[in-house]
């Protein structure tokens, strides 16, 4: 035994880096079938099964054993565990009490704890690392930590409970019947890789039901491989990321036939509408294909920057009140949100986008501003047609191609009663789409923008190809619709209203066509020196084009080029809106005050205050 303490001692000081300030060693513990070594008993209470530490100090735990629990009762206490194989079918393999701080646990070197407790007779905990009410638990590790729930959750933390995964380097193996890891107060990561097979439940989770806990999810930085059933992230009141890799898969994916709509299998869910809630991100790289939506909030989200790639079967990036999407002149390549697969790409009650290039394939609107979604005991149907506040039929009978302008669009006979439904419908001040830039594409069978409110566009390319039946127009919006220093490119149909007839206040031309144009065309713009500064694939066939930018002049050349390359010149028509006068929102909040202020923008103010100061000096003078 001498000899084993002493090869442990050993393997010890090469191998920890968790806390390189820690204090000495207290005791040894050296789990074995039916019995338990101890090297130091003064702290610690034991029986053939479990140990009890009731004092603070630094324990090393190895061995091997199908019955063992480690119970915590004690401030200061720092678990480092080494070969340890612990098991148990009476109770967690690891159980920190309430109300306990500075507690410590951290793998060293290959660790596997399993909880095989049965959730239908037992009467312990039902987790493998169960944490009290109150505590605060720290967990590193720096090798190749396996945690396996075979009974319920894995990582269970209580009432006001904080659970910090410190930065190391290790890979957390998690594979659960239910929930991963949770804590009803906060769940922060500094680091690490978490692999993470959740069975039949949520994979990381903090939504409390008491109104004292945090809810709240951190993280500075981490790799997330995620496969669950239900939601990757949930958190009641707050998701921040500051950083981090994730690999998401919710049930089987966007194209999953077995997914059950009752069932939440989101991405990141937030659960609370309160003011302050919501779900934040700074930076990071995202690779998330569920079958539910991939961000969804109850309250606000705030994208800054990242890298983004979303397949889902629903929505992409849902919030039910304000979503805000990039930052003020920042540069485009610091956000990149491709969402390939969705059935609504963008939705809030405010969208407001500020840079970013940002893809959007959408079955339904591609960006869209509309009221407060209920979306859990509601699902919405996935074909366009069925949902929304316009009911069109897509059935080819009820079209009429040769008829009037209107049905030339591809509307169902009883215009009256669709006019009702949709241009009458009054605006809703609540319901607001700004657009200030960022590069935009935007691919839908239906609307590629819609704003049940108003729309404010004042800059950004944005490129828009939508359905040419039907109401699918590149922009619906039933408020005021301003443009200013923006270069727009909208291809579908006309709708009840064109894009062009909407605008209300506007500084630039734009440019129409009115027009049948069938799908598998090349569209591309030419200015007054014949240079190319536009181009589109037309994939659908489509009746309407618009343009604008700040540069677009009468000179202007649009021409379409069929399968054969063959050019056919459009003749597009040119107008102007009528009033002139920007009124771009000027109460804008910088979505990131934590970010420094640019060198450019110090220069300028500088230069602002050298000019008033000289201005004081010669009044004094």
């Amino acid at each position: 035994m001498k000899i084993q303490f002493l090869s442990i001692f050993l393997s010890l000081t090469i191998t920890i880096c968790i806390e390189p300030n820690e204090r000495p060693i207290t005791s040894h513990i050296v789990f074995s079938n039916g019995d338990i070594k101890i090297s130091e008993e003064g702290s610690i209470i034991k029986n053939d099964t479990a140990v009890l530490i009731q004092n603070p100090g630094v324990f090393l735990v190895s061995g091997e054993s199908e019955e063992g629990n480690i119970i915590v009762k004690s401030d200061s206490v720092t678990l480092y565990l080494q070969n340890l194989y612990l098991s148990s079918k009476k109770n967690s393999p690891i159980i920190v009490t309430k109300n306990l701080k500075d507690i410590k646990i951290a793998n060293i070197e290959n660790t596997t704890l399993n909880d095989l407790e049965n959730k239908k007779t037992t009467t312990g905990e039902c987790a493998v690392i169960k944490i009290g009410k109150n505590s605060v638990v720290y967990i590193g590790n720096n090798d190749v930590f396996t945690l396996n729930g075979e009974c319920r959750d894995v990582i269970k933390g209580g009432e006001q409970t904080s659970i910090i995964f410190e930065k190391t380097s290790g890979e957390y193996i998690i594979n659960s019947k239910k929930t991963a890891i949770e804590s009803d107060g906060l769940l922060q990561f500094n680091g690490g890789t978490f692999s993470i097979n959740s069975e039949n439940g949520d994979a990381i989770k903090s939504e409390p039901s008491d109104e004292k806990s945090l809810g709240k999810i951190l993280i500075n930085y981490g790799k997330f491989n995620i496969h669950c059933f239900n939601d990757a992230f949930t958190a009641k009141n707050n998701i921040t990321i500051y950083n981090g890799k994730f690999e998401i898969t919710t049930e089987e994916g966007y194209d999953s036939e077995s997914y059950n709509e009752t069932e939440s299998a989101k991405g990141f869910k937030l659960t609370n509408n309160e003011t302050g809630c919501g779900i934040t991100i700074y930076s990071g790289d995202f690779k998330l294909n569920t079958a539910d939506d991939a961000f969804r909030s109850n309250r606000d989200i705030t994208i800054l920057s990242g890298d983004f790639e979303i397949y889902t079967k629903d929505d992409a990036i849902c919030a039910k009140y304000d979503l805000v999407i990039g930052e003020k002149n920042a540069p485009l390549e610091e956000l990149f949100i491709n969402v390939k697969k969705s059935y609504e790409a963008l939705e809030g009650m405010t969208v407001t986008i500020y840079s970013g290039k940002i893809i959007c394939n959408a079955k339904d609107d591609g960006i869209n501003a509309s009221g407060p979604i209920k979306k859990e005991r509601n699902r919405r149907p996935r074909n366009g047609s069925e949902w929304g506040r316009r009911n069109f039929t897509n059935d080819s009978e009820h079209f009429n191609r040769n008829d009037s302008r209107r049905n030339n669009s591809g509307f169902p006979f009883d215009e009256d009663a669709m006019r009702k439904n949709h241009v009458g419908a009054p605006p809703n001040d609540s319901f607001i789409i700004s657009i200030f830039g960022g590069e935009i594409y935007v691919y839908t069978d239906s609307d590629g923008i819609d704003c049940n409110g108003h729309l404010y566009i004042h800059g950004g390319d944005i490129n828009i190809f939508s359905e040419g039946k039907g109401a699918n127009e590149p922009i619906d919006h039933n408020g005021n619709f301003t443009l200013f220093n923006a270069e727009i490119l909208g291809v579908g149909t006309g709708g009840l209203e064109y894009v062009h007839e909407g605008i209300k206040k506007g500084n630039q031309m734009y440019a129409f066509y009115s027009g049948s144009i069938s799908k598998n065309k090349k569209l591309e713009i030419y200015n007054e020196k014949d240079v190319l500064v536009k181009e589109g694939e037309i994939t659908k066939d489509i009746n309407y084009i618009f343009y604008t930018s700040s540069k677009l002049n009468k000179n202007y050349h649009f021409y379409i080029f069929d399968e054969k390359n063959e050019k056919n010149d459009l003749n597009v028509k040119f107008g102007m809106p009528e009033e002139g006068e920007d009124d771009e929102d000027k109460k804008y909040i910088n979505p990131n005050p934590n970010k420094k202020v640019k060198e450019e923008d110090k220069t300028e103010d500088s230069k602002f205050l050298r000019i008033i100061l000289l201005g004081i000096i010669i009044f004094l003078f």
